[in-house]
């Protein structure tokens, strides 16, 4: 018999057995679709089925090995390598894969210029612009005197005094202050949360990201005549560069409709 359990997010629990009979079960029907005349679309189900079944197990294994893996927590002070800022991005490749999709359809726009290519262009610029807002843009930063906590549009300043200790919330990861505040720090772009429909599972980001951040946190000494207070704020070139993108997208499409009309 085979065992069914879920994850702590209601999702499948990809056994080894279970594995095993589904992506069996994938790869006959692939067979048998080379010997029926309907193969492309019996053979998608077996395909379907086969990525499912080791895509689901690769989740499974991540999500139990790191679970409840501690997280890396920062020492007293740097290690006094005098680097003066570290920079890292959030762990998701769906922000890079937009980026990259907004390249090609920029290029395919500028290299066969004609009727249209203006749309192509924008809708390049809008995809790169929003990969690289939800992507690179937000990450985190540290310096002598703050941990700079950036998404999207908002930056939450830390100072490097306040730094307590790092836990595991959900999907996020919590950073307790010593003034008995915290912090939930998001480890992955929001694209995961609107395409996976609150199912996706990300320990062994939360875990990677922390102790990339602990390794920061060490290269860079502290500064011991910084500020006490957190502080948040929207990074003014960020908006206005995401707006001005916007603005010219939306009058490129809404010019290429009234001329399609006419």
């Amino acid at each position: 018999m085979l065992e069914i359990d879920f994850h702590d997010n209601d999702s499948l629990i990809w056994t080894w057995p279970l594995t095993v009979v589904v992506a069996g079960l994938g790869v006959v029907v692939i067979g048998v679709a080379f010997v029926t005349p309907w193969t492309i679309n019996v053979s998608v189900v077996g395909i379907v089925a086969l990525v499912v079944a080791l895509c689901g197990r690769l989740s499974s294994a991540l999500e139990l090995r790191y679970a409840d893996a501690p997280l890396a927590q920062p020492a007293a002070s740097g290690t006094g390598r005098r680097r003066a800022r570290r920079w890292t991005m959030r762990s998701s490749g769906a922000p890079l894969v937009t980026v990259g999709l907004g390249v090609l359809t920029l290029l395919a726009g500028v290299l066969s210029w004609g009727p249209g290519a203006a749309l192509f262009v924008a809708a390049g610029l809008a995809f790169i612009t929003f990969g690289l807002v939800v992507g690179p843009v937000a990450g985190f930063v540290v310096t002598p005197r703050h941990l700079h906590i950036d998404t999207a549009f908002w930056r939450v300043s830390v100072p490097r005094a306040l730094i307590g200790e790092f836990e595991h919330s959900t999907l996020d990861v919590r950073l307790r202050l010593r003034d008995g505040d915290f912090v939930d720090i998001r480890v992955d772009s929001p694209i995961m949360e609107y395409t996976s429909k609150g199912y996706w599972m990300n320990a062994r980001c939360r875990v990677r990201t922390t102790a990339r951040i602990v390794r920061m946190l060490d290269a860079v000494p502290p500064a011991h005549d910084g500020t006490s207070e957190s502080v948040g704020r929207r990074p003014r070139p960020v908006v206005i560069g995401a707006t001005l993108v916007a603005v010219a997208t939306t009058t490129v499409l809404a010019g290429y409709g009234v001329l399609s009309m006419l």
